[in-house]
């Protein structure tokens, strides 16, 4: 587990509102609302898991960051799933969750160190049900910093998609040196993106050998259209879909 990973000061993000706004509870076809136990010391967290028999691949959601009302219901993450579930049901596995102290998870927000930890959790569990599959972590913006820490802490992640990573914002280094030479990298950003530049993620791109994808008209929560993003990221983060 990565225990002393450490995200920017506060300062360096504008202040969060008081009370969040989050996006209204979203079922998706074949996902069953589960409680998963936490790694030892860490809480229990909400989750919607889909796993078919036989799975080729099972992908992680981090959705966006909590304190500006990210949640497993937020946009980008919530599209992805419903690709999944339309495109690849009965081939893909993927687990949306909400990190500790959003909705039904227990705990509190704790600074990107113990939400590394909750992918981790929910990476294991969905492990357990059908262990030869490889797996993938996807993140939007607090996410994609969370998920490739866990990337780099579980070393067995061979994909990694990272969406609107804020450079800027959130000390990536740690994870650029310790993830695996192995894992495969992509960066969506849109060139409208108002917290991080398009350069930065270029830049980011470079440090950990990724391919990086410019969405044009698109800003950092791709309002154009989460469709288009979400079935680009389909053969991203589940190659077998169109790969058998």
């Amino acid at each position: 587990m990565l225990t002393n990973a450490v995200m920017p000061p506060a300062d360096r993000l504008p202040p969060p509102p008081e009370v969040p706004v989050r996006s209204p509870t979203a079922a998706v076809a074949g996902e069953v609302e589960v409680r998963v136990p936490g790694l030892p010391g860490n809480p229990e967290l909400e989750a919607r898991i889909h796993v078919p028999a036989g799975a080729k691949r099972l992908v992680v959601l981090c959705h966006p960051h909590p304190l500006y009302g990210g949640s497993m219901h937020s946009p980008v993450p919530l599209a992805i799933a419903k690709i999944l579930a339309e495109k690849a049901p009965s081939t893909v596995g993927w687990a949306r969750f909400n990190f500790r102290g959003v909705g039904a998870s227990a705990g509190s927000y704790d600074e990107g160190k113990g939400e590394v930890d909750d992918a981790l959790t929910i990476l294991a569990h969905i492990r357990r049900a059908a262990p030869a599959s490889p797996t993938t972590l996807c993140g939007h913006s607090f996410g994609s910093a969370v998920a490739l820490r866990a990337a780099a802490a579980d070393g067995r992640v061979d994909r990694v998609l990272l969406i609107s990573p804020s450079a800027r914002l959130f000390d990536l280094s740690d994870a650029v040196k310790n993830v695996s030479a192995t894992t495969v990298i992509t960066i969506f950003i849109g060139d409208r993106d108002e917290l991080c530049d398009v350069d930065d993620a270029r830049v980011l791109a470079r440090e950990i050998g990724a391919e990086i994808r410019v969405f044009e008209g698109n800003d950092h929560h791709f309002l154009k259209s989460r469709r288009a993003l979400a079935e680009a990221a389909l053969p991203v983060i589940a190659p077998e879909v169109v790969r058998p």
